[in-house]
């Protein structure tokens, strides 16, 4: 993809104030005697005031910014609601000094180029990525994205707690200019769908699962003990169409949004939970200082209010509604509590392994006491 660098231009706007000489009476004549000041008079002194604070108050800020946000899911999948609505809510909190164009789809340009811009120039850009990505800048960040290391969200808030993982945030800014503006966005818990049951990683044995096309997305699902093709998103309907690949590894909702419960061959969801995926917000570090401060705060905390409201969703309604919708097509669940989690749990270590985690494993969960 081409990398044309956009930086936002300061559009000023001309704020037409009316200046108004408040007019005032004071006492004069004899000793004694005073002239009082008509009525209509301290009234007009008063209102030009209240109508040129009122005209402040409603004026359009001098300089606007525009955030153009990308993602992959489609505008049917639930992201792209949560992301409408960080949207108004900055827009409202700024009084549209600061406003977000969304893309979804990948329409706006490649994950990876987009995010790989950030460092060549500051860039009005911003998208919704995985640990897989940002672990390629921060290779423990990658542990956030492999089976297993996360499987509640009391387990998300705990682990980014922590000292070590906000130095890694850290670096990601300061080393690849990535701002994390929130850590509250969760797709789900992914479950491996193919043509049969599958509870034990030797189900998966002769089996080859589609993944995202990344060292560390190749690490995490092959530790499930099936074989790997890396594709993007929308490889997989006709891959699995044409049986290329056996099977993948989703969330629910995208197993909806993306009609996959049409293709009747790959017709079994296992219920794995191999991954509870975060999803990070970021931005382009360098465009995010350059805002005013006062800006920053609402993006930031817009988005965090945004995210965990859907994140909520996604565990729950997206979640429920998504799995009775493979039901009612025709698709066969087993379900959660039929599946060996702890033979996964084994099986996954391959991953953090092969990565050269196991040792930064080890030091996360005895900072978390376990």
């Amino acid at each position: 993809m081409k990398k044309t660098m956009k930086r936002i231009a300061a559009v000023t706007i001309g704020i037409t104030v009316m200046a108004t000489t408040a007019a005032c009476s004071s006492g004069s004549g004899n000793a004694g005697s005073t002239t009082a000041a008509p009525q209509t008079q301290a009234t007009d002194a008063v209102q030009p005031a209240a109508q040129e604070k009122e005209q402040e108050a409603n004026a359009a800020p001098a300089e606007t910014y525009t955030l153009m946000f990308g993602h992959a899911q489609t505008e049917t999948h639930p992201y792209q609601e949560c992301f409408q609505q960080w949207a108004d809510a900055v827009a409202q909190q700024t009084g549209g000094g600061l406003t977000i164009d969304l893309y979804a789809s990948n329409t706006l340009g490649s994950e990876e180029d987009i995010i790989n811009s950030f460092k060549d120039s500051d860039t009005n850009w911003g998208y919704n990525t995985d640990f897989a990505r940002l672990g390629t800048y921060v290779p423990e960040l990658a542990m956030f994205n492999l089976p297993y290391f996360v499987e509640t969200m009391e387990d998300i808030q705990a682990v980014k707690d922590l000292d070590m993982v906000k130095e890694w945030i850290s670096r990601l800014e300061s080393e690849n200019d990535i701002k994390v503006v929130s850590l509250n966005l969760v797709q789900g818990y992914r479950n491996v769908v193919t043509g049969k049951p599958v509870t034990k990683p030797e189900d998966l044995k002769g089996l080859t699962l589609r993944c995202p096309n990344t060292e560390i997305w190749r690490a995490a699902v092959s530790s499930l003990g099936c074989s790997v093709q890396g594709m993007g998103r929308g490889d997989i309907y006709n891959n699995l169409v044409n049986k290329v690949i056996d099977g993948y590894e989703d969330v629910y909702p995208c197993v909806v949004s993306e009609s996959y419960y049409e293709i009747k061959s790959v017709g079994t969801i296992s219920e794995t939970h191999n991954i509870l995926l975060l999803n990070p917000v970021v931005v382009d570090a360098g465009w995010f200082n350059s805002l005013p401060e006062e800006y920053q705060k609402a993006l930031v905390e817009t988005c965090d209010q945004a995210c965990s409201s859907c994140s909520d969703k996604m565990l729950g309604e997206f979640t429920e509604s998504a799995r009775q919708k493979c039901i009612d097509e025709g698709m066969t669940v087993i379900d959660h509590s039929e599946i060996d989690i702890d033979a996964f749990r084994e099986a996954a270590k391959a991953s953090y392994e092969q990565l050269g985690l196991t040792d930064t494993y080890k030091e996360i969960m005895e900072a978390l006491g376990r």
